[in-house]
């Protein structure tokens, strides 16, 4: 089938941009976790990648990074995501929201919307897409139109593709963070994947949009936007104990948080709290027996500067000013942690909501 084709006029450009809609067909799975509501309106670009990228505004990187960074919790078969791969899609499908307001939280505005899709030809469509949704995201109740930066259709988005990536209870294809998230969940798909295989990679994009052409676009654009990042922002393994450990806390993406849960074997009532994670990585990974509070932890190994940590350090944070919470540093600014009742395992940036808290990072390995 060849790929459909839209137009969408940049307000205030004056010029049409060619954007590629996704021919989305995905299978129903269940929805993923949400991160954390309160650090997700003050995250910016980290995880891997620069602090700025020339012609991407501030708030779309952090939301590729951020998505790229979390997508494990929702799809714990999927390795290899990166800023970069959800930043080559942001380039294509909408120029990373040019010529739109991005609020800090992630909204857009005004609405990003393709062409109307009624077989008309306008853009390369020539496939008529029926309204699915009522005109609840784009404003149509006669046709679907292509919505947001990362160009969904709404039924696909309305699918398990859309996702809350900024933790404000909403899943909106017009908002940054959501959009991105979705777009890394549907790269993922839902079997195993290893993304920093060019072989599968170029699959995945090819399922975004059934083009070749368009594959070649995303991946130059991937290309370029790796080069922009230092060595580990494109996904260099961690080795030695400290890959072993990481290795096995990553294997526990998305099992709930359960007070007091988890142990050298592994979880305990189905899941795991902070410290029982790490308890369980670094005996697993690494033969090492950790004491079982976070408190405790603080006496762990050697201390380190915030600045120095290296993956597989202990960072410990003081957030209830009793030293209550533990985390596993995997590089590249980010940490994999069990955060609390009704949250999931999860790995998420260290700026934003994190780095106001004092932490102590211990190095055990």
């Amino acid at each position: 089938m060849k790929p459909l084709r839209v137009v969408l006029l940049l307000a205030g450009t004056g010029a049409a941009l060619l954007l590629s809609v996704p021919f989305l067909f995905i299978a129903a799975v269940s929805g993923g976790a949400a991160e954390h509501g309160e650090e997700t309106t003050a995250l910016r670009a980290t995880g891997g990648a620069p602090s700025s990228v020339a012609g991407i505004p501030p708030v779309m990187l952090s939301a590729y990074t951020h998505a790229a960074a979390n997508v494990g919790t929702i799809r714990p078969r999927c390795a290899g995501m990166r800023w970069s791969i959800l930043a080559g899609i942001g380039r294509i499908e909408s120029n990373h929201a040019a010529g739109r307001a991005i609020a800090p939280n992630g909204n857009i505005t005004p609405r990003i919307l393709g062409v109307r899709l009624n077989g008309s030809g306008a853009g390369g469509n020539v496939t008529s897409f029926s309204d699915t949704d009522r005109g609840h995201l784009d404003g149509d109740t006669a046709y679907d139109r292509a919505v947001g930066p990362m160009q969904f259709l709404p039924s696909t988005w309305n699918g398990p593709s859309g996702q809350d990536g900024n933790g404000d209870g909403a899943k909106d294809p017009h908002n940054a963070y959501d959009a991105a998230l979705g777009a890394a969940v549907y790269l993922c798909g839902t079997g195993a994947v290893d993304l920093s295989q060019a072989s599968e990679l170029r699959k995945a994009i090819f399922r975004y949009n059934r083009s070749t052409t368009y594959v070649d676009g995303v991946v130059g654009h991937i290309t370029a936007y790796d080069q922009a990042s230092p060595a580990a922002a494109a996904g260099a393994p961690v080795g030695g104990l400290a890959g072993d450990v990481i290795a096995v806390a990553r294997a526990q993406l998305g099992l709930p948080y359960i007070w007091g849960g988890g142990n050298t074997a592994g979880p305990t009532g189905g899941g795991f709290d902070c410290s029982g994670l790490l308890v369980h990585a670094f005996y697993k990974g690494a033969g090492i027996t950790l004491p079982r509070t976070s408190q405790a932890m603080r006496g762990t190994g050697t201390r380190v500067d915030r600045a120095e940590a290296q993956p597989g350090d202990i960072i410990v944070i003081n957030n209830d000013g009793n030293w209550g919470h533990v985390g596993l540093y995997i590089g590249n600014g980010n940490m994999l942690h069990a955060p609390r009742t009704g949250k999931n395992v999860e790995t998420t940036p260290l700026a934003g909501y994190w780095s106001k808290y004092d932490w102590d990072v211990r190095r055990a390995l």
